[in-house]
């Protein structure tokens, strides 16, 4: 295998799948816009760092020049969802230039509204909000294009900063309550993001992976409970946990752009879900997952030390 390009390198399973290629002695390209974060995350030599908007159709095309695997990793900001499908389009062309293959780390976005408390390939991809048809639009484009679509839960970790999870965990490491979406009984599955990282590395060797969906599971059901009672025996201290209604979170989006825009999303959030992985088990055998003990201990660790980036 040449190079691997991976785009968005910035964002958090950009920088564990850097990680996890480099340890299988890939040689990588890592893209963003921001060189200074790219050098800052990416201090090996040996990595190629690469500036580029995405959303830019020229640019797009010679970040992927010289690849024969490219990675989609890119998170867009609230206000720039709609920019998914305008950066699938300009990956699309440059594989058809290039002659890469492509896999894209999403998550299970395109598959809201949930009707299912299992998911899998099989669940309905319809309907919905702007956001979730924003992700959908983009997966249909690279997946007509022959990517591999790698479908995420709500991931948390060292790196992560946004998500249900990371979100309660952050405000547990700085000593406040944590503040969970929905009911702290409800069960929710999350993933370690260097397991997805893992696991996506493996992914890109697989010719059979191209062209199709894959779901990804987590490490099991985890309701917020749950969450503050491991996060308490880890600090040594009692951590509360406030439980958030769609109420609750209304009033706050009032002052809060970015929560105004997910809480088109935000009941898709407080419905217990677990995730069928069982196709993805039979390409690359059962995958072993991080603990929530000790994922959410690491996590908690980085966190307390002020790391950001």
């Amino acid at each position: 295998m040449s190079k691997i390009a991976i785009l968005g390198a910035t964002g958090p399973t950009g920088i564990h799948l850097a990680a996890a290629l480099r340890r299988d002695g890939a040689d990588v390209r890592v893209v963003a816009r921001n060189s200074r974060k790219l050098a800052q995350l990416f201090p090996e030599a040996a990595i190629e760092k690469f500036e580029a908007d995405l959303a830019d159709a020229g640019q797009t095309m010679r970040a992927v020049e010289g690849c024969s695997l490219v990675y989609d990793c890119i998170g867009l900001p609230p206000g720039a969802m709609n920019l998914h499908a305008v950066t699938a389009r300009n990956i699309a062309a440059a594989l058809k230039q290039s002659k890469a293959r492509c896999v894209q780390v999403s998550s299970y976005w395109a598959y809201f509204p949930q009707t299912r408390p299992v998911m899998d390939e099989s669940h309905p991809r319809s309907d919905g909000s702007p956001w979730m048809r924003y992700r959908r639009e983009a997966e249909d484009i690279l997946l007509a294009a022959g990517a591999a679509i790698l479908h995420l839960p709500d991931f948390y970790g060292p790196h992560a900063h946004i998500g249900s999870l990371q979100g309660a965990l952050a405000e547990a490491a700085a000593g406040k309550t944590m503040n969970w979406l929905g009911s702290g009984d409800v069960a929710r599955e999350y993933i370690y993001v260097p397991d997805a990282a893992r696991i996506g590395a493996a992914i890109g060797h697989r010719e059979e992976a191209f062209g199709a969906h894959w779901c990804l599971r987590g490490s099991g059901p985890l309701t917020g409970k749950q969450v503050a009672e491991a996060t308490s025996r880890h600090r040594g201290q009692p951590i509360k946990l406030r439980a958030a209604g769609l109420l609750m979170l209304r009033m706050v989006s009032l002052f809060n752009k970015d929560l105004r825009g997910f809480m088109q999303i935000a009941p898709e959030y407080m419905k217990p879900v677990r995730y069928d992985a069982r196709k993805l088990e039979k390409l690359l055998d059962a995958q072993s997952m991080t603990p929530y003990e000790a994922g959410i201990g690491q996590t908690l660790d980085w966190l307390a030390a002020g790391r950001t980036q």
